[in-house]
């Protein structure tokens, strides 16, 4: 059954949730069980429609139709006067309109010294309340003497003004590189980010930037060096996960103004994950070039013929069925030729943007079944720090999986059955690449879970680095 969106007032949709329908019938007094019963029903009946797609105010009707069948007038008039989950609240402030967001609030929270769990009960608190007394639209000023009462209740009079005072904060704090050169506003977001490449989760990392930005702002700071902020990250860490942890932030941060520039080189068949895996390390590394090999192949079959170079235009796994050459070979033989022959091919682009990238001296991530040992230098290379690693999926069911999982993400985009068809020659493939990477000493990833692939290629990325530079960055606690 295709998916049903539901589209709001102001033209914006979103897709349809049974989760929505059951805390719009708790709050009205129905017990879970029966919410989630009545939930499905709409739920099946809105897929069975010819549209895609239902208004607020209609999804609204049909749920009070039915609770009024199932539960009488009592419970659908209660349904009735309350702000469902799928209807917006409006905050209104002097010169706007926002919808409510309880994420918002519980970041509000958050910054005033609430633990996410703590901030998340008061803010659904206040969101449950607004909704069963029917409301729509509220002041801004309403909303904060709401959300202070709430406070109150839970934890005191010194909670809530701690709350109302969160305001005395706001002065932005810069952080500048020199003293007299441009400052940049401090960023928790980016902070945060930099600390999850440490080996922090995000929770933790998040919190940590909270806790920074709130001693800065303790100390009146309004501008801070760059490097009196790294020297109290790094303390932090240490002080609350350890040594090792705060090593690897200092060490990560030097990647920001190498010695020389990073480039990353993921390679592997299609199937085990390196996209994922490059685009996690992208973010965690603050490196903003990702480049895939498929996106060089298709620049090169654009403008060369496929009779002049026929490999290069069929899938790596079977170029060998296009290759011309002698034609007795063995079929591994030939289909690990196939596959070399367009690599060799592919590869004149990716040494061309290696080579590039270290004259610019810029970091890069490239990913794609055409880095393959063997292939990976260029004129350049001594010039940068380059780390190679190969991704792969020992196990076969799991591989086969990822395909079928593939193809319903993409809703068939990709081709299922071409891949399933030639299957035994991608394993042949990548036990090829296993080989290479064997005699180069290249780091082989494990590609069957992209949390364990990340922490994996971290460790593999800041022992290259740490090995490029003269002697490892020290931690001076400020």
């Amino acid at each position: 059954m295709r998916e049903v969106y539901i589209r709001t007032p102001r033209g914006y949709r979103w897709p349809f949730s049974k989760g929505l329908l059951v805390e719009s019938l708790m709050n009205a007094g129905l017990k879970m069980e029966a919410a989630l019963s009545l939930a499905h029903t709409i739920e099946e009946r809105l897929k069975s429609r010819k549209r895609p797609e239902i208004g607020v105010s209609a999804l609204k009707k049909l749920l009070v139709s039915e609770v009024e069948k199932a539960f009488g007038p009592e419970v659908a008039e209660r349904l009735r006067r309350q702000t469902q989950t799928f209807e917006e609240i409006m905050v209104v402030e002097p010169h706007r309109k926002r919808p409510f967001s309880k994420g918002v609030l519980t970041r509000s929270l958050e910054d005033a010294g609430f633990a996410l769990k703590e901030a998340y009960a008061i803010a659904r608190e206040v969101e449950a309340q607004l909704r069963k007394e029917g409301v729509t639209q509220i002041p801004a000023e309403e909303l904060e003497r709401r959300v202070g009462r709430a406070i109150e209740r839970r934890f005191g009079r010194s909670a809530r003004r701690r709350y109302a005072g969160r305001h005395a904060l706001v002065g932005e704090i810069f952080v500048e590189e020199k003293s007299g050169e441009p400052r940049i506003p401090f960023s928790k977001g980016i902070l945060a980010q930099s600390v999850m490449a440490a080996g922090l989760s995000p929770d933790a990392a998040y919190r940590l930037a909270r806790e920074v930005e709130r001693r800065l702002r303790e100390g009146g700071e309004a501008v801070v060096s760059r490097d009196r902020l790294r020297a109290t990250v790094a303390a932090l860490i240490q002080e609350e996960v350890g040594e090792e942890a705060a090593r690897r932030y200092v060490l990560l941060r030097a990647l920001r103004q190498p010695i020389r520039p990073v480039h990353i080189l993921i390679g592997g068949v299609t199937g085990v994950g390196k996209s994922l895996l490059a685009s996690a390390l992208a973010y965690r590394l603050g490196i903003t070039r990702l480049i895939s090999t498929d996106a060089v192949r298709e620049i090169l079959r654009a403008t060369i013929p496929p009779d002049l170079l026929p490999t290069l235009h069929a899938s790596s796994f079977e170029a060998w069925s296009v290759m011309v050459g002698p034609q007795d070979l063995d079929p591994e033989t030939r289909i690990l030729q196939g596959f070399r022959d367009q690599v060799s091919r592919v590869a004149v682009g990716l040494r061309a943007i290696q080579e590039r990238g270290a004259r610019e001296r810029s970091s890069l991530i490239i990913e794609g079944v055409h880095v393959v040992p063997g292939y990976l230098a260029h004129p350049g290379r001594g010039d940068v720090i380059q780390i190679p690693l190969l991704v792969v999926v020992e196990d076969e069911s799991v591989h086969r999986d990822r395909f079928i999982l593939r193809d319903r993400e993409t809703h068939g985009s990709r081709p299922l059955d071409n891949y399933l068809h030639f299957f035994k020659e991608i394993r042949l493939i990548q036990v090829h690449l296993q080989e290479l990477a064997a005699s180069a000493g290249i780091p082989i990833v494990s590609g069957e879970s992209l949390d364990r692939a990340t922490e994996q290629a971290m460790e593999f990325i800041l022992d290259g680095i740490q090995k490029a530079y003269p002697q490892e960055p020290v931690i001076e606690v400020a």
